[in-house]
């Protein structure tokens, strides 16, 4: 076949029970599309002719971005075939055979699409009736998807819905609603149970009612309950495991009455995953990144105020030592050069003064003689020429008898310059000038600081840390709260936080639960279990003495 109606076939694309997929071309309008052309042995068969043109009218009249469009139906030499997009992607069944796990944030973007896309057929009286992987196309994004096959749609108010009355079983079993499987009206909460199996097979990977026989699977989708999905999934959040929940309850009216509000839930979920980094980035910045920042620029600022305090005391500290211990040097140089100076043996002053230069690196030592004169030096060159004073800016000490200067060398290095004048019989006969480099000072001083700054950063950096994974697991309990709010805020008196923490959040949740339990005891009675009042004191201690 290489023609169907005006359209040019290219392929074979898909194969079903009920009609075969081409790939084909409109060259009308040159564009790609597939048909979908009713299988041979099946064109003279009422039923199955009245299905195909049952979703032909039922997809025919939806225009969503999230359901494949129908643009014609035809027929050829009996065979009856309708014209439809052309998606380019895989069914959810393939992503599911294909075992590709979908990440949470990827499942609730598809499962607003399937509600949305539901809730805008449903609003025109079209159910579904067979919402299941297969029916769904994932397109090439990866996040997109299309709802296709209308086969086994309810059109309200159609005669070519009265081929199905109630008692037949329509669908595919592991994906029916409870009243599907017993034979009842399918609505549109019945298509919500399905989308519901589908979003739990995508994030479990693994169908929430299976069994042997379609027995085994009939009893459990009207009978039990599935394996929750804390069990299996324990990394999703707990909002999305009760969106699932709800989705799955035995009682229609106990679900999502229209997609639009499994839209909302699921939105809110998406803005929850977004919240915790496993989606786009926020606009906002969230209240665990604010405490960390918070915490962290404290502890910062109090440890640089901290460290700079302690930095200042410890370099006058070292700078006291250094003071003291050249003070000290300068006045036992001026002591032993006091008999050479005054015996004028300057072969002896020289020898002394390039021993000691010997034994530390002292940036100079200079002996100078009453007439101002040099007489040992650790240069030779200088000694007998008259000293220069270089300029020096005086320094605070407390060693009496000796002077303190600042000095900078030619080469631009700091130097304490420390003077004690050399005495006999308390009699100035010369002078000592002893200098010491800063650098080995500013260098210990330097550590201090860059170790102090490295305290700074870890400290900092571990606060806001555990700030942020307290906040984190704070805002846990905090979106449960608000999701919660928000159930009891829409009418839903019958929902539960039902979860057991043993701290204040457990307290509140406790409180919730129970304000709930009033509220629907309140507006809906009927639906509150009663309970026994309890016998009053008096009648237990006459029973109990009754007993004796």
């Amino acid at each position: 076949m290489e023609h169907l109606g005006r359209y040019e076939i290219v392929e074979v694309i898909g194969e079903g029970a009920m009609a075969r997929v081409y790939k084909a071309h409109d060259p009308d309008i040159d564009r790609t599309v597939a048909i979908k052309l009713l299988k041979s042995q099946l064109r003279d068969d009422w039923e199955y002719r009245t299905r195909f043109l049952r979703e032909a009218k039922g997809a025919g009249v939806l225009s969503h971005p999230n359901i494949v469009t129908v643009y014609d139906v035809g027929e050829q030499e009996g065979h009856p075939y309708m014209a439809m997009e052309y998606v380019e992607g895989a069914t959810l069944a393939d992503v599911i055979r294909d075992k590709k796990q979908l990440a949470p944030a990827t499942v609730v973007q598809i499962g607003i699409q399937l509600a949305k896309a539901l809730d805008y057929a449903h609003a025109r009286g079209i159910i579904h009736r067979d919402v299941k992987p297969g029916n769904i196309m994932l397109l090439r994004d990866g996040v997109t998807i299309k709802v296709a096959d209308f086969g086994i749609c309810r059109i309200d108010d159609s005669e070519a819905t009265q081929a199905t009355q109630v008692g037949n079983v329509l669908g595919t079993p592991h994906y029916m609603s409870p009243e599907q499987v017993q034979g009842e009206k399918a609505d549109a909460r019945s298509d919500l149970f399905s989308a519901g199996v589908v979003l739990y097979q995508l994030l479990a990977s693994t169908l929430p009612f299976e069994g042997d026989t379609l027995i085994t699977v009939a009893y459990k989708i009207t009978k039990t309950e599935p394996t929750p999905l804390d069990k299996l999934r324990p990394d999703l959040p707990l909002s999305l495991r009760r969106i699932i929940d709800r989705a799955l309850r035995k009682q229609p009216e106990k679900r999502f009455q229209n997609g639009a509000d499994l839209a909302q839930a699921l939105s809110g979920v998406a803005r929850e995953l977004a919240e915790s980094g496993d989606t786009k980035k926020e606009r906002r910045i969230p209240l665990r990144v604010r405490w960390a920042l918070i915490m962290a620029a404290v502890v910062a600022v109090t440890m640089t105020v901290s460290a700079a305090f302690i930095y200042n005391k410890q370099y006058h500290a070292m700078m006291e030592q250094v003071m003291t211990y050249g003070a000290s040097l300068v006045k036992f140089m001026a002591t032993q050069t006091a008999v050479p100076m005054l015996a004028e043996d300057w072969s002896a002053t020289d020898i002394l003064v390039q021993e000691t230069i010997g034994r530390q690196d002292f940036a100079y030592l200079v002996v100078i003689d009453d007439t101002g004169v040099i007489r040992g030096s650790n240069d030779p060159a200088q000694e007998g020429t008259p000293y220069t004073s270089p300029p020096l800016a005086p320094l605070a000490t407390r060693e009496e008898g000796v002077v303190v200067e600042k000095n900078v060398l030619a080469d631009g290095r700091d130097v304490l310059d420390f003077a004690a004048p050399i005495l006999f019989q308390n009699k100035t006969i010369g002078q000592v000038h002893l200098g010491i480099f800063q650098a080995p000072l500013a260098a210990v001083a330097n550590l201090t600081l860059v170790l102090l700054g490295i305290l700074i950063v870890l400290t900092s950096g571990a606060v806001a840390i555990g700030s942020y994974l307290l906040a984190q697991r704070l805002s846990q309990p905090l979106r449960i709260l608000r999701n919660s709010l928000d159930e009891l805020a829409k009418g839903r008196y019958d929902y539960r936080i039902s979860d057991t923490r043993l701290d204040e959040f457990g307290e509140l949740y406790s409180a919730f639960d129970q304000t709930a339990a009033a509220l629907q005891q309140r507006h809906d009675p009927a639906s509150v279990p009663p309970v026994e009042p309890q016998p009053k004191v008096e009648k237990v201690v006459e029973r109990a003495k009754a007993a004796d």
